[in-house]
């Protein structure tokens, strides 16, 4: 939220030209789309009265939009001339606007630059804290509701916000600035009920350092949490959690989190989030209902071009039907495509971008990203899958299995147990592990022989899966299950040397634990032949499966379902020419907006050519297929620039600021 100097300064020399009316004070007013906005902290109040969006934010001005997209202004609305302390031209931060008992309020943060309270480690304190304004109408102007200050004249705070608690008591909700301490606060203080003055003192309901995912270093190096509390929005869900918005930073990223009170009050005690709710460089985030009952949520984005930070507003769509609210990612705005896959010489993890679908280049050289010695019992991962949730996260899935242990060291035996019994690549776990910025991942191993015995049905007939018997977990996929609301991971598994099948579990929003039990998902006819490596993906109202068939040779077979857990029709239609065998297939749409219907790819493994490589083919209707080639093959559009030799692989889709950030990461 913090401006530079010059810049800040700028600003409150245009919101405060003295001996002006406030008609007069209004700048030269253009309307403009939303992204070609500049602002930091965008607040929106979407005025019944009106059937007007009202946008404000630091610098203080005023926007106005019938409909979120075109919006007009700037309107200058901030009278301040009885702040007496704030002086003739005050800084305004994180403006905010909201209805209560008829009228319309103000609350801003203003800071007087030339009253100094105070220095902490070398770093001057101005006086700066939050106050609040009125009007009888949301356009303005505003003018200060009292004469009182609401905030300790000795103390610098920010970013003040609005809620009336199960007290029907009105409350200021606002940051103690790190600046005092190096361990920002954030708030409450009590409003009389015309929200003229505050009644008592100030109570802190949580601190910076309480958050588990804000991330800085100190002075020796070490992860710490970071010093920063900026923001604070309070929240109900539809279930009548409340919540709370805030923002800090995870070293040089501007980052959101969300906190939940367990007494359903501002006295708490609030539990954090382990991970931040949105993407990086997201920030300063409110909520609101549009016109038509729609939940948004608005934040600023923050970037650095050419040397200079720049700030635009964001509308992201917000579920709040449970517990938790959930941030809904917004595919249009993604700009370039990333694969994650395995190499047999490493048996660790390695991703490659490509921003046409076409030619693909691995980041750190084609060297792992990950190595799989640091991340898996068998001190090697396999079959990684990357999903990218609705929240802007990212979910990676991978088999926990080193085929050639024995070569690398880390075992005397050619299998984690024995063969006969087993058979071929056995195994007992998966690797999760989940990222906001696809650089810090959190990172679990679940072993599937703990789970119960249990029994299921295939084609009418009662079967039992003894899972401390399993022989294997493998090709984890992660995606979303829309109807019950969670993660979903699909896998092949067998009991001992049994046939192959695919399965599913429900993971936690932390992507570290298993909900309930495992459940079947598909079996050959009869259980007759083996079926591995599963693939979903929702086309419209279809849930089209690509899966591996062994019922002559290894080859991908298609199926379909009206449910993502099925039951799934067989059929003939997918054809991509190869004869030899061939597995992992993964089916992902090409980000070409301006075709008149979507193309969907289908990428397999080849193992039996020399050297092993990616073949590809392309469909718009999953009747009619087209084999387009392989990876450098001979008339294939399909191209690597520094890589080779990959296996088992899976694509998603990134923003362009992520693929930056991911650039410039690896450069290093």
């Amino acid at each position: 939220m913090k401006l530079t100097r010059l810049f800040a300064l700028a600003v409150a020399m245009l919101l405060c030209v003295p001996g002006t009316t406030y008609a007069q004070r209004n700048m030269r007013l253009r309307t403009i789309p939303i992204d070609s906005m500049v602002m930091s902290d965008p607040c929106i109040l979407a005025d019944d009265a009106t059937q007007m969006y009202y946008m404000t934010g630091t610098g203080g001005m005023l926007w106005k939009s019938p409909d979120l997209k075109m919006w007009t202004g700037p309107y200058r609305v901030a009278v301040t001339d009885g702040i007496k302390w704030a002086g003739e031209r005050p800084e305004i931060w994180a403006a905010e606007l909201h209805k209560y008992n008829g009228k319309y309020y103000y609350f801003a943060t203003f800071t007087n630059n030339s009253i100094r309270i105070g220095e902490f480690k070398g770093n001057v304190i101005p006086r700066r804290a939050s106050h609040i304004l009125v009007s009888d109408k949301a356009e303005g102007p505003y003018r200060p509701v009292g004469k009182s200050d609401y905030l300790p004249a000795d103390r610098p705070t920010l970013d003040g916000t609005f809620w009336v608690d199960k007290d029907n008591n009105p409350y200021m909700i606002f940051c103690g600035e790190w600046l005092e301490n190096w361990n920002g606060t954030i708030e409450k203080i009590r409003l009389k009920k015309d929200l003229s003055a505050p009644v008592g003192k100030s109570k802190v309901l949580f601190r910076a350092f309480d958050s588990p995912w804000s991330r800085e270093k100190d002075i020796k190096g070490n992860d710490i949490p970071n010093k920063v509390t900026d923001g604070p929005w309070l929240f109900r869900t539809q279930t009548g959690k409340l919540g709370m918005l805030w923002t800090s930073w995870v070293f040089g990223d501007y980052t959101q989190g969300v906190a939940y009170s367990e007494s359903g009050t501002l006295d708490g005690p609030w539990i954090q989030e382990k991970e931040p709710i949105t993407p990086p460089n997201y920030g300063h985030g409110m909520l609101f209902r549009t016109f038509d009952g729609r939940l948004m949520m608005s934040v600023h984005s923050h970037e650095k071009v050419n040397g200079r930070t720049r700030r635009v507003p964001h509308l992201f769509p917000v579920n709040d039907s449970g517990d938790k609210i959930k941030v809904i990612a917004q595919e249009e705005k993604m700009d370039a495509y990333l694969m994650v896959y395995h190499k047999d010489q490493d048996h660790g993890l390695h991703m490659a971008y490509s921003e046409d679908g076409y030619t693909w280049t691995a980041f750190n050289d084609d060297k792992p990203i990950i190595a799989g010695d640091t991340i898996a019992e068998q001190h090697g991962i396999r079959d990684p899958h990357i999903y990218r949730g609705k929240d802007g996260a990212y979910f990676l899935a991978m088999t926990d299995l080193h085929v050639f242990g024995v070569r690398d060291g880390f075992r005397k035996t050619e299998w984690e147990r024995d063969g006969k019994k087993y058979g071929w690549g056995n195994n007992r776990g998966m690797v999760f592990m989940k990222s906001y910025d696809l650089i810090h991942w959190t990172h679990h191993v679940i072993d599937f022989t703990k789970f119960p015995k249990q029994q299921y049905v295939v084609d009418g007939d009662t079967l039992t899966m003894n899972w401390s018997e399993v022989g294997c977990v493998w090709a984890p996929e992660t995606v979303f299950d829309e109807e019950a609301g969670k993660m979903m991971v699909h896998f092949t598994t067998r009991e001992g040397v049994g046939m192959n099948t695919i399965w599913y579990v429900y993971m936690n929003d932390a992507f570290d634990k298993v909900i309930g039990e495992p459940h079947f998902l598909l079996s050959a006819p009869k259980l007759k032949y083996n079926i591995i490596d599963s693939d979903i993906i929702k086309v419209a109202d279809t849930y089209h499966m690509f899966y591996v068939s062994h019922e002559s040779g290894a080859t991908p077979r298609h199926a379909t379902s009206q449910k993502i857990t099925g039951p799934y029709r067989l059929d003939d239609y997918y054809y991509d020419g190869e004869r030899q065998g061939h597995e992992a297939p993964n089916c992902w749409r090409r980000l070409d907006k301006d075709a008149s219907e979507p193309t969907y790819v289908v990428m397999f493994d080849n193992y039996h050519i020399r050297p092993m490589n990616f073949g590809f083919v392309e469909t718009k209707d999953f009747f009619t297929y087209k084999p387009i080639g392989y990876f450098d093959g001979k008339g294939s559009k399909m191209k690597r620039t520094n890589f080779a030799e990959q296996k088992h692989g899976a694509v998603t889709y990134i923003t362009k600021e992520e693929l930056e950030r991911l650039k410039k990461y690896w450069s290093k």
